[in-house]
């Protein structure tokens, strides 16, 4: 089944889950969508958490002025300080993506098993996502948890703090299969059945913020062929299918590229790339 995914205006009725990435600049525009997502989910009978850069009290203050405060009170909402929702490397600031992703999926077993039909999270991680080791590892994070919501009744929004990060929230909020208007131009996302997806659009303004969370996310992805679905992308140019042959070429595999568009398979074959081949039913004529 494919997923949701696109730019959105709002983080209401991204329902039953969905996997979205908000940047923001104005921390009211933040509080204004959290409130849409975060009712959403409680409509839904799922478990909300909301994990934010402060106390434990300013958190559940921020919640009651949002109208939350019975939610919270009986548990449906659990609040707690970003630091203390990741796991991290000993000794570091840098989170564990496995450990995290292994936290997020019991956690989410229990509370179904409790009689939630899911967990949704609003998480605002930006501060621990500062330095490029932070973002590599955040990103490893991103792409095994949305692997996880492609199957799971499990569902984030992640927010990213513009004014503190810049362009670099793009390597990360790219990894997710919604994001809001404007915020980056492309986005990878799990899929069954593929390695990952891409969508939108491919060119020289995002080409640094692509090439980066693709360096990051390359290892996960598994087996002798990378099978991306290309379907939802709307627009391409060569340095990204370069960066996708260098990187197969690099670890001896082959990358399959599925798309129904003729243009990214006559470009494929004028750059002469010996690592990534096109794939599509009706492409067998291209010359």
């Amino acid at each position: 089944m494919t997923r949701r995914h696109g730019e959105v205006r709002s983080a209401a009725g991204l329902n039953p889950l969905g996997h979205v990435a908000w940047g923001y600049r104005d921390r009211s525009e933040f509080l204004a969508r959290a409130a849409e997502y975060i009712a959403d989910g409680l409509a839904r009978n799922q478990r909300i958490l909301y994990a934010c850069d402060a106390s434990s009290a300013a958190l559940r203050n921020e919640l009651d002025e949002m109208g939350f405060a019975e939610a919270v009170r009986t548990g449906q909402i659990a609040v707690t300080p970003v630091a203390e929702h990741y796991r991290f490397v000993p000794g570091t600031d840098v989170v564990d993506a496995e450990a995290t992703v292994a936290d997020g999926v019991a956690a989410m077993n229990y509370v179904v098993g409790a009689g939630c039909s899911g967990c949704r999270a609003v998480v605002d991680g930006a501060v621990l996502v500062r330095t490029p080791e932070q973002r590599a590892a955040f990103a490893r994070l991103e792409y095994l948890v949305d692997q996880k919501m492609a199957v799971l009744p499990f569902a984030a929004l992640c927010a990213y703090n513009l004014t503190l990060l810049g362009d670099a929230a793009k390597e990360l909020m790219c990894l997710h299969p919604m994001v809001n208007t404007g915020a980056v131009g492309f986005r990878i996302y799990a899929g069954q059945g593929i390695d990952f997806a891409l969508a939108g659009e491919l060119d020289a303004a995002v080409h640094a913020a692509f090439s980066t969370a693709l360096q990051w996310i390359w290892p996960l992805a598994a087996g002798d062929e990378v099978v991306i679905d290309a379907r939802a992308l709307d627009f391409v140019t060569h340095p990204q299918l370069v960066a996708l042959d260098r990187l197969a070429a690099a670890d001896g595999r082959q990358v399959v590229l599925r798309t129904d568009r003729r243009m990214v398979a006559r470009l494929a074959k004028l750059l002469g790339l010996t690592n990534l081949r096109v794939e599509a039913p009706d492409l067998a004529d291209v010359g």
